[in-house]
């Protein structure tokens, strides 16, 4: 095997285990990330529903053309 190799394979196995012992330090729990992290996705979600929603509403409700 190519050194590059080596140490990108070696480099990908470290990861996980590294970020999880970096976010501990930064105060948190992995359960504390994983709680902001969701909360997060449901506000961006929510975020991008809500408009979608009232155009809808504003559509449905608005004055038709029909005469």
């Amino acid at each position: 095997m190519s050194h590059p190799f080596e140490v990108t394979t070696e480099s990908a196995k470290l990861a996980p285990p590294a970020i999880v012992s970096l976010l501990h330090v930064g105060g948190m729990t992995p359960a504390d990330w994983v709680t902001v992290l969701t909360l997060l996705y449901l506000a961006l979600q929510i975020g991008l529903l809500v408009p979608r929603y009232l155009k809808q509403l504003r559509n449905y409700w608005g004055p038709s053309d029909e005469s």
